[in-house]
């Protein structure tokens, strides 16, 4: 039996920029397809968030996620 992959929802809560405590969603660690459909009620709020591995390699981040990277690259 193949072994499926652990990914994480991790975000940060709220809407301003001082909020910087990453939390991990509770659900965590859980399939992808699951994980996928985690991070959309994370994203309707407009926090930042994404979908990581155990190595914290993202195959997704949150709109507010990528423009928060764009402010501070």
């Amino acid at each position: 039996m193949a072994l499926k992959k652990k990914w994480y929802v991790r975000f940060i809560p709220g809407g301003t920029r001082e909020s910087t405590k990453v939390v991990t969603s509770e659900r965590s660690p859980m399939i992808r397809s699951f994980a996928l459909d985690n991070i959309s009620g994370i994203e309707q709020s407009g926090w930042r968030g994404w979908v990581e591995d155990e190595a914290g390699h993202r195959i997704y981040e949150t709109a507010a996620e990528k423009r928060s990277k764009d402010k501070f690259a």
